[in-house]
């Protein structure tokens, strides 16, 4: 039997583009395998984390093989652009970066768990056909692989009440948006007879009008439910605060960036017909979550569950400018999403490290004089919460900014607003934090130890937060061509 018979109208030639997700799958095998043959020791440790540094760099290098940038491939499921070449590169760096964090974590805990590994490659695989592809079956698959394997990885301390709590937690929202996303697909497809996401935008007209709009909204809460926009965010700050501090942080990076990627895809194709209810629904779920994510952010005594609802009101900056639904509050979007990974992951991996001394319980107060224990955690910790808050020459001033600009717009002024307001009460609990490590005595002496590759990576993102505030244009030429790239197409459809 000819095998175009079985693939359909796939060419074998095709698979080349998949070569970085076939990398990250293969990894996860050996990974499996090498837990199966080799017996606990110090050296299967070593073993499994440069394994694992080696097939995510091999699957970075394998991005040289495409020549594509606009590409779609395995009958139009899956597609080739710069936007996911671009995606699929970030999440694996910043899986490079977690990594390490994570290895030293669990041998500090004496829980050390070979299997979070293959199942961190999963997650990441998951993230990468997520942010390639704009068919509602592939969108739902890699949702449920992504999500399947951050259930498992905030659960990892297993003896652990809050790690089983925050993991169930995880598990009955993270089981709501999935049944909410099967909803709006079935919406949408009653719209268009079509799975892509593409075509069902494009089809509107009066008779499916209704059926386009409510699947189009339940979609942008399916994906409200897993970035934790309010009120549906519950379930974020236990799981954020139960997992393991590394996967935490990787969770708010990779994890967010793969989430909005397919919104951010969604945003060229809302014509005018579909403009005003996105418009209503993503600013009012966007308000309400940079206010009240600061609120909350600000009453917080616990330092890991405060960088949660920071998290939280992050997302909402982010949501905040797709109401404007233009190619300037798209690059803003696409933007922000970058560089809060970059920042977001940098004060998550710096609270790892904190978390090695014996005495700390990321109770707030433990961070005064922080300073004089660690000058170099102190100062990028700073870094890190001055971006957040958009301190210039910092890369968090530059989003804010463009942000705001991308609102000014379209004359959202009223949602622009908002922004300033609740940056202005995040300045609260951002200030509190460097004013306790600097200015405060010691609560207690601790000298961390951290190898060669965490120095590397939190010196990196400190050195990508300034490098990008001061020069942004390194990254915002390439996204600004993505994002006119994306509405060039979306209009010759």
């Amino acid at each position: 039997m000819d095998i175009r018979l079985l693939l359909g109208s796939t060419n074998l030639y095709e698979f080349k583009y998949l070569l970085p997700e076939i990398t990250v799958f293969f990894g996860a095998f050996v990974l499996f395998l090498l837990d199966i043959v080799m017996k606990n020791s110090e050296t299967k440790k070593r073993v499994f984390l440069w394994i694992s540094i080696l097939f995510l760099a091999l699957s970075v290098l394998s991005f040289s093989f495409k020549s594509a940038f606009f590409k779609d491939v395995f009958s139009g499921t899956y597609t080739i652009d710069t936007l996911g070449m671009f995606s699929k590169i970030f999440e694996i760096v910043l899986t490079l970066m977690v990594l390490p964090f994570l290895h030293t974590y669990m041998n500090k805990k004496n829980t050390f768990y070979y299997e979070v590994y293959y199942i961190t490659f999963l997650s990441l695989l998951g993230m990468m056909t997520l942010s390639s592809s704009y068919n509602l079956v592939v969108i739902y698959v890699s949702l449920e692989m992504v999500s399947i394997s951050f259930y498992i990885m905030t659960a990892l301390f297993r003896g652990s009440f809050i790690s089983k709590e925050g993991a169930y937690k995880y598990l009955i929202i993270g089981g709501i948006s999935i049944i909410i996303a099967l909803y709006g697909a079935a919406f949408m497809y009653a719209a268009s007879k079509s799975l892509d996401i593409r075509a069902i935008m494009s089809s509107y007209n009066d008779a499916n009008a209704a059926y386009l709009i409510v699947g189009m909204i339940l979609f942008l809460l399916a994906f409200a439910i897993k970035i934790g926009i309010i009120p549906f965010h519950f379930w974020l700050p236990d799981a954020y605060t139960a997992a393991p501090t590394p996967i935490t942080g990787f969770m708010a990076s990779a994890g967010k960036l793969a989430f909005f990627i397919p919104l951010l895809r969604l945003v060229p194709y809302v014509n005018q017909h579909l403009y005003s209810s996105w418009m209503i629904s993503v600013s009012i779920l966007a308000a309400a979550t940079m206010i009240v994510g600061n609120a909350l952010a600000l009453v917080q005594s616990d330092l890991k569950r405060l960088l949660a609802y920071s998290s939280i009101a992050h997302s909402g900056y982010i949501l905040s400018v797709l109401s404007s639904n233009s190619s300037m509050g798209l690059k803003a979007a696409i933007y922000f999403v970058f560089v809060y990974s970059v920042m977001g992951l940098g004060a998550f991996l710096v609270l790892s490290v904190l978390e090695q001394a014996e005495e700390w319980d990321n109770q707030l107060p433990k961070i005064g004089g922080l300073y004089r224990n660690t000058g170099f955690l102190s100062i990028s910790f700073a870094v890190f919460i001055f971006a957040l808050l958009g301190i210039p020459p910092t890369v968090g001033f530059v989003g804010k900014a463009l942000v705001f600009l991308g609102l000014a717009i379209k004359n959202i002024y009223w949602l622009g607003f908002v922004l300033i307001l609740a940056t202005a009460i995040s300045t609260g609990y951002y200030v509190r934090i460097v004013v306790l490590m600097f200015m405060k005595d010691v609560e207690f002496r601790f000298k961390p130890h951290y190898d060669i590759l965490e120095n590397v990576s939190i010196s990196l993102l400190v050195f990508l937060t300034f490098v990008l505030g001061m020069f942004p244009f390194v990254l915002w030429n390439g996204i600004s061509n993505i994002s006119e790239f994306l509405f060039k197409i979306a209009n010759l459809r």
